[in-house]
């Protein structure tokens, strides 16, 4: 029983503005197969740092990778404001914004009691989820923008993201210290718990996708899920406050700049909608699709090459331009993608290599005398 409240704080942590609206988009674009691996990849990675992790090695990941983990934080925190802003402007309505800041506000406060505060969480979602499934009728069943699309160049990207970003979760590793039995709650909370979220939305998504074309906060169906994204990115986001309120990025010099970052962005949804309201839905779903690409892509390659290294920089700027063209763009584009995976891959053998070949090599012995030979 001890292990219960940590992994329904887990299940709710991670369903945000991923979980609860990038199926959304994936099933518009590839049809429902793409769900069906978002959820398995999804799952199945949040669920295995319950079991890779020894309690030496997750405190060694911190003290080398401690500001990345702090900066995805700030990103999930900076991202939901935008999210929340773009929400409230496809539907003509302020409601979203501001409650999610009071919701915040409210989770942010009882920061000390996340873990029960997440039980009723999670029975309060599951009843708005009845709700939005009752809204759901012939009219609102989910309709491909364009044609379902091939969805084979995107399933080693989806994997890089959703098996390795989770690692730089603080809230992932404040829930394996705090639990007596790692393994237990994580299974609980990905493989039972969050497992269950995700199938309230396979069934809702038809109702979700009505956000990006409804223009107005009308329906018991939309106004529930509506709720849920409120509801969900307000306790993530005082998840992820409450693990970087005493570092770095609490002061000015660091605040000040993702303040600004936030602000603008917002700022650029709302003008959109104003003055070109037929692009507030793409032009929204770019900057979106953007932040899915820094938290599946940067992540992991800070991962995969021991850091911010000039490796890792080069490898970013080689996927960067192939992400671009295969995932921002799409459509005929996709193949980029697998473009990315197959450097990536080379990259990373490359470092493998370089560093099996450095290990294995010994200094030659020095010349009688004490000269070394040249």
């Amino acid at each position: 029983m001890r292990s219960m409240p940590a992994a329904f704080f887990l299940a709710c942590s991670w369903f945000w503005c991923i979980g609860g609206f990038f199926p959304v988009l994936l099933q518009q674009e590839f049809g429902r197969i793409a769900f069906l691996c978002f959820l398995i990849l999804n799952v199945a990675g949040a669920t295995l740092f319950g079991f890779v992790w020894s309690k030496d090695a997750r405190q060694r990941f911190l003290e080398r990778h401690r500001l990345p983990a702090q900066f995805f934080s700030v990103l999930v925190i900076g991202y939901h404001c935008i999210f929340m802003a773009w929400l409230s402007t496809l539907l003509h309505d302020p409601t979203p914004l501001i409650a999610f800041a009071g919701v915040t506000a409210a989770c942010t406060a009882l920061r000390q009691h996340l873990n029960r505060l997440a039980i009723v969480l999670f029975a309060v979602t599951a009843s708005l989820f009845v709700f939005a499934w009752t809204g759901i009728d012939a009219g609102t069943a989910a309709v491909p923008l364009s044609g379902p699309q091939p969805f084979t160049h995107q399933i080693l990207p989806l994997a890089l993201g959703f098996l390795l970003a989770p690692y730089f979760d603080l809230t992932f590793h404040r829930a394996h210290a705090d639990s007596a039995n790692p393994r237990l709650t994580f299974l609980l909370g990905f493989g039972v718990l969050f497992l269950a979220l995700l199938g309230g939305m396979y069934l809702a998504t038809p109702v979700f996708a009505l956000l990006l074309t409804a223009g107005s906060l009308t329906g018991s169906g939309l106004q529930a899920v509506v709720a849920i994204l409120v509801l969900q990115t307000g306790f993530t986001t005082a998840a992820h406050l409450r693990e970087v309120q005493a570092t770095r990025w609490s002061r000015a010099r660091f605040a000040l700049p993702a303040i600004g970052v936030v602000v603008t962005l917002s700022a650029l949804h709302l003008a959109i909608g104003q003055l070109m309201p037929a692009m507030t839905a793409p032009a929204g779903e770019l900057v979106y699709r953007g932040f899915v690409f820094l938290i599946g892509v940067l992540f992991p390659v800070i991962l995969l090459f021991g850091g911010m290294t000039r490796q890792a920089l080069l490898v970013m700027a080689f996927l960067t331009p192939c992400y671009t063209l295969g995932f921002l763009i799409g459509g005929d584009l996709a193949p980029f993608l697998s473009v990315a995976m197959a450097g990536l891959t080379v990259a990373f053998w490359l470092r493998r290599r370089a560093a099996t070949a450095g290990q294995h090599w010994t200094p030659p012995a020095p010349r009688p005398g004490g000269e070394s030979p040249t």
